[in-house]
Protein backbone atom coordinates (compact mmCIF):
# COMPACT_ATOMS: atom_id res chain seq x y z
CA UNK A 1 0.00 0.00 0.00
CA UNK A 2 2.86 2.41 0.79
CA UNK A 3 4.57 1.63 -2.54
CA UNK A 4 1.40 2.36 -4.54
CA UNK A 5 0.76 5.61 -2.66
CA UNK A 6 4.31 6.78 -3.31
CA UNK A 7 3.97 5.94 -6.97
CA UNK A 8 0.78 7.97 -7.26
CA UNK A 9 2.43 10.97 -5.58
CA UNK A 10 5.46 10.73 -7.93
CA UNK A 11 3.17 10.57 -10.99
CA UNK A 12 1.29 13.64 -9.77
CA UNK A 13 4.56 15.52 -9.33
CA UNK A 14 5.71 14.47 -12.81
CA UNK A 15 2.42 15.56 -14.34
CA UNK A 16 2.71 18.91 -12.61
CA UNK A 17 6.23 19.42 -13.91
CA UNK A 18 5.14 18.60 -17.45
CA UNK A 19 2.20 20.96 -17.20
CA UNK A 20 4.41 23.80 -15.97
CA UNK A 21 6.82 23.11 -18.79
CA UNK A 22 4.03 23.30 -21.36
CA UNK A 23 2.73 26.52 -19.89
CA UNK A 24 6.20 27.98 -19.92
CA UNK A 25 6.65 26.93 -23.53
CA UNK A 26 3.34 28.42 -24.50
CA UNK A 27 4.31 31.68 -22.94
CA UNK A 28 7.56 31.71 -24.92
CA UNK A 29 9.75 31.67 -21.82
CA UNK A 30 11.96 28.66 -22.53
CA UNK A 31 10.68 27.28 -25.76
CA UNK A 32 10.86 23.68 -26.84
CA UNK A 33 14.12 23.10 -25.06
CA UNK A 34 12.59 23.65 -21.65
CA UNK A 35 9.62 21.48 -22.56
CA UNK A 36 11.94 18.73 -23.76
CA UNK A 37 14.00 18.98 -20.56
CA UNK A 38 10.89 18.76 -18.42
CA UNK A 39 9.68 15.77 -20.39
CA UNK A 40 13.03 14.05 -19.98
CA UNK A 41 12.96 14.69 -16.23
CA UNK A 42 9.44 13.32 -16.05
CA UNK A 43 10.45 10.20 -17.98
CA UNK A 44 13.47 9.66 -15.73
CA UNK A 45 11.31 10.04 -12.63
CA UNK A 46 8.76 7.59 -14.06
CA UNK A 47 11.53 5.09 -14.87
CA UNK A 48 13.04 5.40 -11.36
CA UNK A 49 9.61 4.93 -9.85
CA UNK A 50 9.04 1.74 -11.89
CA UNK A 51 12.45 0.37 -10.95
CA UNK A 52 11.78 1.00 -7.26
CA UNK A 53 8.43 -0.76 -7.52
CA UNK A 54 9.98 -3.80 -9.28
CA UNK A 55 12.71 -4.01 -6.64
CA UNK A 56 10.14 -3.91 -3.87
CA UNK A 57 8.09 -6.63 -5.56
CA UNK A 58 11.16 -8.82 -6.11
CA UNK A 59 12.18 -8.58 -2.49
CA UNK A 60 10.04 -10.99 -0.50
CA UNK A 61 10.29 -11.71 3.17
CA UNK A 62 12.35 -14.79 3.90
CA UNK A 63 10.16 -17.50 5.36
CA UNK A 64 10.66 -17.92 9.06
CA UNK A 65 11.73 -21.32 10.27
CA UNK A 66 10.46 -22.69 13.51
CA UNK A 67 13.09 -24.42 15.56
CA UNK A 68 12.11 -27.97 16.28
CA UNK A 69 12.54 -28.60 20.00
CA UNK A 70 15.07 -31.25 20.71
CA UNK A 71 14.08 -34.05 23.01
CA UNK A 72 16.57 -35.59 25.36
CA UNK A 73 16.30 -39.31 25.63
CA UNK A 74 15.45 -40.36 29.17
CA UNK A 75 17.90 -42.99 30.38
CA UNK A 76 16.17 -46.28 30.94
CA UNK A 77 16.84 -48.29 34.02
CA UNK A 78 17.04 -51.99 33.64
CA UNK A 79 15.74 -53.99 36.54
CA UNK A 80 16.98 -57.48 37.07
CA UNK A 81 14.01 -59.83 36.72
CA UNK A 82 13.33 -62.34 39.44
CA UNK A 83 14.61 -65.78 38.43
CA UNK A 84 11.95 -68.32 37.58
CA UNK A 85 11.98 -72.09 37.86
CA UNK A 86 13.07 -72.36 34.23
CA UNK A 87 15.88 -69.82 34.53
CA UNK A 88 17.31 -70.94 37.87
CA UNK A 89 20.44 -73.08 37.80
CA UNK A 90 20.52 -76.70 38.85
CA UNK A 91 23.05 -78.48 40.99
CA UNK A 92 23.74 -81.73 42.80
CA UNK A 93 23.03 -81.31 46.49
CA UNK A 94 26.15 -82.18 48.46
CA UNK A 95 28.18 -80.84 51.38
CA UNK A 96 29.85 -77.51 50.49
CA UNK A 97 28.23 -77.54 47.02
CA UNK A 98 27.44 -74.29 45.26
CA UNK A 99 23.68 -74.39 44.79
CA UNK A 100 23.03 -70.66 44.84
CA UNK A 101 19.73 -69.54 43.27
CA UNK A 102 18.46 -73.09 42.69
CA UNK A 103 14.76 -73.90 42.68
CA UNK A 104 13.82 -76.45 45.35
CA UNK A 105 10.21 -75.47 45.92
CA UNK A 106 8.30 -78.11 47.84
CA UNK A 107 11.16 -80.62 47.69
CA UNK A 108 11.62 -83.22 50.42
CA UNK A 109 15.14 -82.71 51.75
CA UNK A 110 14.48 -84.22 55.18
CA UNK A 111 17.50 -85.78 56.84
CA UNK A 112 19.99 -84.69 54.15
CA UNK A 113 23.57 -84.06 55.28
CA UNK A 114 24.58 -80.77 53.64
CA UNK A 115 27.00 -78.87 55.91
CA UNK A 116 28.52 -75.75 54.35
CA UNK A 117 26.27 -75.86 51.27
CA UNK A 118 25.65 -72.57 49.44
CA UNK A 119 21.90 -72.08 49.05
CA UNK A 120 22.00 -68.29 48.95
CA UNK A 121 19.05 -66.84 47.06
CA UNK A 122 17.58 -70.30 46.54
CA UNK A 123 13.84 -70.85 46.41
CA UNK A 124 12.99 -73.28 49.22
CA UNK A 125 9.38 -72.27 49.70
CA UNK A 126 7.43 -75.07 51.37
CA UNK A 127 10.48 -77.34 51.38
CA UNK A 128 10.77 -80.11 54.00
CA UNK A 129 14.07 -79.76 55.81
CA UNK A 130 13.18 -81.75 58.94
CA UNK A 131 16.27 -83.29 60.53
CA UNK A 132 18.57 -81.90 57.82
CA UNK A 133 22.19 -81.11 58.66
CA UNK A 134 22.84 -77.56 57.45
CA UNK A 135 25.53 -76.40 59.88
CA UNK A 136 27.54 -73.52 58.40
CA UNK A 137 25.30 -73.36 55.33
CA UNK A 138 24.77 -70.13 53.43
CA UNK A 139 21.03 -69.44 53.18
CA UNK A 140 21.30 -65.66 52.86
CA UNK A 141 18.45 -64.18 50.84
CA UNK A 142 16.85 -67.60 50.38
CA UNK A 143 13.09 -68.08 50.35
CA UNK A 144 12.11 -70.36 53.24
CA UNK A 145 8.51 -69.20 53.47
CA UNK A 146 6.29 -71.95 54.86
CA UNK A 147 9.16 -74.44 55.05
CA UNK A 148 9.46 -77.06 57.82
CA UNK A 149 12.69 -77.07 59.82
CA UNK A 150 11.94 -79.37 62.75
CA UNK A 151 15.11 -80.71 64.41
CA UNK A 152 17.18 -79.02 61.69
CA UNK A 153 20.78 -78.22 62.53
CA UNK A 154 21.48 -74.63 61.43
CA UNK A 155 24.37 -73.95 63.80
CA UNK A 156 26.57 -71.17 62.45
CA UNK A 157 24.43 -70.83 59.33
CA UNK A 158 24.07 -67.55 57.42
CA UNK A 159 20.38 -66.64 57.38
CA UNK A 160 20.77 -62.92 56.68
CA UNK A 161 17.84 -61.44 54.70
CA UNK A 162 16.18 -64.85 54.56
CA UNK A 163 12.45 -64.85 53.81
CA UNK A 164 11.06 -67.29 56.36
CA UNK A 165 7.53 -66.00 56.85
CA UNK A 166 5.36 -68.78 58.30
CA UNK A 167 8.29 -71.19 58.61
CA UNK A 168 8.38 -73.74 61.44
CA UNK A 169 11.52 -73.88 63.58
CA UNK A 170 10.69 -76.69 66.02
CA UNK A 171 13.64 -77.78 68.14
CA UNK A 172 15.95 -76.29 65.52
CA UNK A 173 19.55 -75.59 66.48
CA UNK A 174 20.32 -71.97 65.52
CA UNK A 175 23.34 -71.51 67.79
CA UNK A 176 25.74 -68.84 66.46
CA UNK A 177 23.57 -68.34 63.39
CA UNK A 178 23.27 -64.92 61.77
CA UNK A 179 19.67 -63.83 61.12
CA UNK A 180 20.19 -60.14 60.38
CA UNK A 181 17.10 -58.62 58.71
CA UNK A 182 15.51 -62.07 58.47
CA UNK A 183 11.79 -62.03 57.73
CA UNK A 184 10.23 -64.14 60.49
CA UNK A 185 6.72 -62.80 60.10
CA UNK A 186 4.24 -65.29 61.61
CA UNK A 187 6.99 -67.89 61.92
CA UNK A 188 7.00 -70.42 64.77
CA UNK A 189 10.04 -70.61 67.02
CA UNK A 190 9.36 -73.47 69.43
CA UNK A 191 11.91 -75.10 71.74
CA UNK A 192 14.65 -73.83 69.42
CA UNK A 193 18.21 -73.26 70.57
CA UNK A 194 18.86 -69.54 70.24
CA UNK A 195 22.34 -69.18 71.69
CA UNK A 196 24.58 -66.35 70.45
CA UNK A 197 22.27 -65.60 67.51
CA UNK A 198 22.33 -62.19 65.80
CA UNK A 199 18.75 -61.15 64.95
CA UNK A 200 19.41 -57.44 64.42
CA UNK A 201 16.69 -55.83 62.29
CA UNK A 202 14.69 -59.05 61.90
CA UNK A 203 10.98 -58.76 61.11
CA UNK A 204 9.13 -60.48 63.97
CA UNK A 205 5.52 -59.38 63.49
CA UNK A 206 3.30 -62.28 64.56
CA UNK A 207 6.30 -64.43 65.54
CA UNK A 208 5.25 -67.28 67.86
CA UNK A 209 7.83 -68.05 70.56
CA UNK A 210 7.43 -71.06 72.80
CA UNK A 211 10.00 -72.41 75.27
CA UNK A 212 13.04 -71.58 73.18
CA UNK A 213 16.49 -71.31 74.76
CA UNK A 214 17.75 -67.72 74.72
CA UNK A 215 21.30 -66.95 75.73
CA UNK A 216 23.61 -64.12 74.63
CA UNK A 217 21.37 -63.43 71.62
CA UNK A 218 21.00 -60.01 69.98
CA UNK A 219 17.28 -59.62 69.46
CA UNK A 220 15.54 -57.78 66.62
CA UNK A 221 15.48 -54.46 68.49
CA UNK A 222 19.17 -54.69 69.37
CA UNK A 223 18.65 -55.76 72.98
CA UNK A 224 20.50 -58.70 74.47
CA UNK A 225 18.43 -61.69 75.46
CA UNK A 226 19.82 -63.85 78.22
CA UNK A 227 16.56 -65.39 79.39
CA UNK A 228 17.96 -68.87 79.91
CA UNK A 229 21.66 -68.39 80.45
CA UNK A 230 22.98 -70.12 83.53
CA UNK A 231 25.12 -67.82 85.59
CA UNK A 232 27.84 -69.78 87.33
CA UNK A 233 27.84 -69.43 91.12
CA UNK A 234 31.03 -68.81 93.10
Amino acid sequence: MRIRGGRRRRRAVVAGVVALALVAGACGGGGDEEADGAAEEAAAAEEADGAAEEAAAATTAAPTTTAVPTTTAVPTTTTQPEPTASTRPTCVLAPNANCSQVDLVGRNLAGMILPGIDLSGANLEGTLLNGAMLAGADLSGANLAGSALSNTNLAGANLNDVKAAGALFFRSNLSHASMVRADLTAAVLMEATMKSVNMTGALIGGLVERRSFWCNTIYADGTLRNDDCQIPVG
